[in-house]
């Protein structure tokens, strides 16, 4: 038994998803992977469980998998602090974790053995090991995961279609000009002092400006008003055409997601969401990483 933990928006659940389909890929003689939802069941944050409404899919399920009173006892253990994982062990599964980061202690706290692997690598041989009960705490951000099987991920992650008045006059443009997707994140990274300083859009702003002029600037972001309150800043007042992307929120955030995908050129922060983007983009001519 296999199991990872799925977490986090849209591009959280997505990087999961590609990362245990590269294990289901490149090991088909092995049993079916596991997902453990259990998370979604006891926060509510972002938007909830996304990938079979956005893309289609239908995952393997940890909740799917047990009667009622079964999983309803694993989500109480989980609300008074004992994990998903931790929960096999104690009735006798000789469970172990791989973790990518140190924040499984809060997430998943677990008191057997612990495998780190270094954040955001590509280890493809993590997921061929043999033990019998394994549990997967991690993102899995390196490209690679999604690159070693390009086309399959392209297929399976196909975005719906763009509906809607505005959203189709925002493709519109982005299509019928040479393109810039900026996005931005804020929320929860301005109270965890990730947010990306202004002078840094600001530098490469005029860094883009200076090689395509006649470039028009998509801002994407999960606070707009912010953005325009500080388009100077940010540099946003210097292309000739600068669009702000709104209205696509209340569960309506993969619109944006497949916008930013159709744009030429993408200039993006340290952002799960943005780099889901990058990767699904079949339009990408240059992208710059602002950390």
């Amino acid at each position: 038994m296999k199991i990872q933990y799925l977490n986090g928006g849209l591009a959280n659940q997505a990087f999961q998803y590609i990362f245990v389909r590269y294990a289901e890929l490149s090991h088909p003689e092995a049993e079916p992977w596991f997902f453990d939802d259990s998370f979604f069941f006891v926060n509510n944050v972002h938007n909830g469980y996304e990938l079979d409404k956005v893309f289609g899919l239908h995952l393997n399920l940890l909740s799917q998998n047990f009667d009622t009173e079964t999983w309803t006892q694993f989500l109480e253990n989980k609300k008074n602090g004992i994990s998903i994982p931790q929960s096999f062990r104690n009735l006798g599964f000789d469970m172990k974790m791989i973790t990518e980061f140190e924040n499984y202690k809060e997430h998943n706290p677990f008191d057997g053995t612990v495998y780190h692997v270094p954040g955001n690598t590509f280890v493809p041989e993590i997921t061929g090991l043999q033990d019998n009960f394994l549990y997967y705490h991690g993102y899995w951000l390196h490209p690679e995961w999604f690159n070693h099987y390009h086309d399959i991920f392209k297929k399976e992650l196909t975005l719906p279609p763009i509906k809607g008045e505005r959203n189709e006059e925002y493709a519109r443009q982005i299509m019928n000009s040479h393109s810039v997707a900026v996005h931005i994140r804020r929320g929860d990274y301005v109270q965890l002092g990730w947010a990306t300083d202004t002078d840094r859009y600001l530098a490469k702003t005029k860094e883009l400006l200076a090689q395509y002029p006649d470039a028009a600037f998509f801002i994407f972001s999960d606070d707009i008003p912010w953005c325009k309150a500080h388009s100077e800043e940010l540099g946003f007042a210097l292309p000739s055409d600068t669009i702000f992307i709104e209205g696509n929120n209340k569960g309506a955030n993969y619109i944006d997601l497949h916008l930013m995908s159709l744009c030429n050129i993408m200039l993006i922060g340290r952002s799960a969401f943005s780099y889901l983007a990058m990767l699904l983009n079949n339009r990408l001519e240059n992208c710059i990483f602002i950390t």
